[in-house]
């Protein structure tokens, strides 16, 4: 089986690229974190990101969740328009699989879906957040995947809310005896308490394999130190045959490629 993690970017118009390296690649299931979905047909095309890449991938993936955190029609900070999608879209996570998803939830444990379009307090706020949690039935067995998105953080480091997340995560991971994959955007560094603490109850693909980076290198962006953000746990249940970062210009984040068996 094969499992792609990608936060795939809003701000640029690469939706028919990121189709086509899903495509080209084949993977079983999808994990995609930043996805939108256009509400109206009046939205420009560039912003259309689920609609382009369910036409380029056509029926591989018959089966999908999105799990929306908000409404906008433009994104604004202090009263001028960052960002103008002309319509209503709904953005963050979504799963897409050729094998059956059982069940699957959009569980916020920060406020609720809301309509937003002033951005002002970006940096300052908690904001709006939730996990993914589906079940997916391969062949005849059930695996439990976790698609998260964590709360922004200029300087990746840790803080109360990013422990009370870990809590969340750790608590659906409790409620059933499933063969467990959690991954997405964790927008913390490697060294932070929070990564340490999901680390010593799942196997951290980043440290097993000495990853250095999920982001690429673009000139408008800017982290200090770590450039690694990006993760996925799995636990014993999951063999792990491969894993994979590849480097790629498409987003600025790099996606993530598991390579696994059911045990």
């Amino acid at each position: 089986m094969k499992l792609l993690s990608y936060n795939i970017w809003i701000k640029i118009n690469n939706s028919k690229k990121v189709g086509e390296f899903i495509k080209k690649h084949d993977f079983d299931i999808v994990l995609l974190q930043e996805n939108l979905r256009n509400l109206e047909d009046k939205v420009f095309d560039k912003y259309k990101t689920d609609s382009v890449i369910k036409s380029i991938i056509a029926n591989k993936y018959p089966y999908s969740f999105f799990a929306p955190l908000l409404c906008m029609s433009k994104i604004k900070s202090n009263d001028e328009v960052r960002l103008d999608f002309n319509g209503y879209v709904e953005q963050w996570n979504q799963i897409l699989s050729k094998y059956p998803i059982s069940s699957a939830t959009n569980e916020f444990f920060y406020w609720n879906y809301e309509l937003k379009f002033d951005w002002s307090d970006f940096e300052k706020n908690d904001h709006f957040r939730s996990i993914l949690v589906s079940e997916v039935k391969i062949w005849d067995k059930k695996i439990q995947i976790i698609n998260i998105h964590w709360t922004y953080s200029k300087d990746k480091l840790d803080s109360e809310r990013w422990f009370l997340q870990c809590e969340k995560i750790l608590e659906i991971t409790r409620r059933n005896n499933l063969p467990t994959i959690i991954a997405g955007d964790f927008n913390l560094f490697p060294s932070t308490k929070a990564i340490n603490v999901l680390s010593k109850k799942f196997k951290n693909l980043i440290w097993e394999y000495n990853i250095t980076s999920t982001r690429p290198d673009f000139k408008d962006y800017l982290d200090e130190g770590n450039n690694v953000v990006d993760y996925i746990f799995v636990d014993e249940k999951i063999k792990v045959n491969s894993f994979q970062v590849l480097n790629t210009d498409i987003s600025d984040h790099l996606p993530l490629i598991l390579d696994f068996d059911i045990i």
